[in-house]
């Protein structure tokens, strides 16, 4: 079993209940466990299981920019669910961060981990 891992990936969006979070972008920090078969990796460009960072990504910056969520914990299942659908994967861990949510806090964050039914 191999793991990659997304950390510290920053993605500016809209995001929350309130009416201001609604129009105003705002900073959330990604960190993702993704766990696979190492052993079906195949290193050339045709490999269906070669799980690439920069796709997932991209992936994550697409859902983030064409969709409104009202809380962290939506958009950590949406991101979770979409990922496990589109590759081969054991399971995924995320861990979404929102800098300066609240006052006299650093930051705020989910995290969750789901397992694929395929595995």
């Amino acid at each position: 079993m191999n793991i990659i891992h997304i950390e510290k990936l920053l993605i500016i969006t809209k995001i929350g209940i309130y009416n201001w979070e609604k129009v105003n972008l705002q900073k959330l920090i990604i960190d993702l466990k993704i766990s696979y078969n190492g052993s079906l990796v195949q290193y050339n460009e045709y490999s269906k299981y070669f799980i690439d960072y920069k796709i997932i990504s991209d992936e994550i910056i697409l859902i983030t920019n064409n969709r409104h969520f009202s809380l962290l914990e939506q958009l950590a299942e949406y991101i979770i669910q979409h990922l496990i659908k589109k590759f081969n994967v054991f399971w995924i861990k995320i861990k979404i961060s929102k800098p300066n949510a609240i006052p006299n806090a650093s930051n705020v964050s989910v995290t969750l981990k789901r397992y694929s039914k395929n595995n």
